[in-house]
């Protein structure tokens, strides 16, 4: 199976636009995100666009820095180097490079091209890149885009050809994901080779932006940590519960190394964390935190699906779709209570409640409760998976999950 990355696939406006305006500003363009979610393949469109604009091809540098090319810089020193002798290091020059974590000592020759006015764009796998010299060296001049697997509604898009309806289609993503190659390769009628791209990118993840990047002393303690992470979706969850289960299962480990395992998986970008915060105070309640895999078709070849799953994963599909359309979310406590998600956006607050039904009478009333028990006027949404007849209650918006997914599209 080819590389997904190099098939021809449909422009993701949303990350492109953000280019387009990011362009020739006096910052790095910095584009991250989990392997084979799409940013080569973004920033190679993004290059085609700047050729057909006009831009000499000498003004145009492309590095994939993991790429088996003996020629390739593979340190700081012969990095500058080799981008001097291919292009003007000056501005009116165009340098991106993909994958730059893989070049030790990155940092200072990135920032010397930027000083001398090179318009350039990096890609990174993981999210720790921006806490190194880049982030010290140049404070304030580098925008982060961060690329995230297909929204629903880019998987509508790329699979508009299957004559599929979108709540088919919907099926299909909970099942399989959004990552680029597979919306192709169902496309293709690949499905048989569905598993394997899945274990190949969740494979290379691990290898090298968990264990390679990371203290990892005791290998099968972090394959069952994400093991159990991947289980528990949605559930409340803390280092010390899950040492607790781990040691319970004879694989002894302390919360302190829980701790630093749940920095590596959110560096690699294979799952996020929803912190949790009081609707009291608005600060972090340093308790329990939710976690959500970045892309539903790893989370189901790591842990496959089982009866009674589906509220952890319709949880996981509108949390991802927050963070794709508004950049974050949190959890939040109303006096014990729970309202799955709050999220701000210029100042203005919008909550969302998940269930997978509320036609009985006692679930409804407790997806309800919590969101009756803020006082504030902002905007409070249940995203369910069953269609609901009644679109308001009492102020509160009931939407079903696909309709709200592909709101304004």
């Amino acid at each position: 199976m080819a590389d997904g990355d190099d098939w021809p696939i449909r422009p993701r406006e949303k990350y492109t636009n953000l280019l387009r305006l990011a362009k020739g500003t006096p910052f790095i363009k910095v584009i991250t995100g989990i392997r084979r979610c799409g940013k080569s393949t973004l920033m190679k469109q993004f290059i085609q666009e700047l050729m057909d604009s006009g831009i000499p091809a000498e003004r145009v540098l492309y590095l994939n820095l993991e790429s088996d090319d003996p020629e390739l810089p593979r340190d700081g020193s012969s990095l500058s180097k080799y981008v001097s002798s291919k292009i003007p290091t000056e501005r009116g020059s165009y340098l991106f490079i993909d994958e730059v974590q893989t070049v030790q000592g990155w940092e200072i020759p990135v920032a010397s091209l930027y000083g001398k006015g090179v318009d350039i764009y990096i890609t990174g796998s993981n999210s720790q890149m921006l806490s190194t010299d880049l982030s010290t060296r140049l404070s304030g001049r580098y925008i982060e885009v961060r690329v995230r697997p297909l929204s629903f509604s880019e998987y509508v898009s790329f699979r508009e050809d299957s004559g599929l309806s979108p709540h088919e289609l919907f099926d299909t993503y909970l099942v399989h994901g959004g990552m680029p190659a597979i919306a192709v390769a169902e496309g293709l009628s690949a499905r048989p080779l569905i598993p394997a791209v899945l274990e190949g990118i969740y494979r290379t993840v691990y290898s090298k932006d968990i264990f390679g990047r990371h203290s990892i002393r005791n290998p099968a303690v972090m394959e069952n940590f994400i093991l159990y992470l991947m289980r528990n979706i949605g559930n409340r969850t803390s280092p010390k519960n899950i040492a607790g289960f781990l040691t319970s299962k004879g694989q002894k480990v302390t919360a302190a190394t829980i701790s630093e395992y749940m920095v590596a998986i959110d560096d690699a970008l294979l799952m996020s964390r929803s912190e949790r915060v009081s609707s009291a105070t608005g600060g972090y309640m340093e308790t329990t935190d939710k976690f959500y895999a970045t892309d539903l078709g790893i989370r189901n070849h790591v842990a496959p699906m089982k009866d009674g799953g589906l509220s952890g994963l319709l949880e996981n599909v509108v949390y991802n779709e927050l963070l794709y359309r508004f950049g974050s979310a949190a959890t939040l406590d109303v006096d014990g209570r729970e309202v799955d998600f709050v999220v701000s956006s210029d100042g203005e607050l919008s909550y969302y409640q998940v269930a997978v039904s509320i036609i009985d009478d006692v679930t409804r009333e407790r997806e309800l409760k919590p969101l009756r028990a803020l006082k504030d006027n902002y905007p409070k949404t249940i995203v369910t998976y069953d269609r609901y007849p009644i679109k308001d209650i009492g102020g509160i918006k009931v939407v079903q999950v696909v309709d709200w997914l592909l709101e304004g599209v």
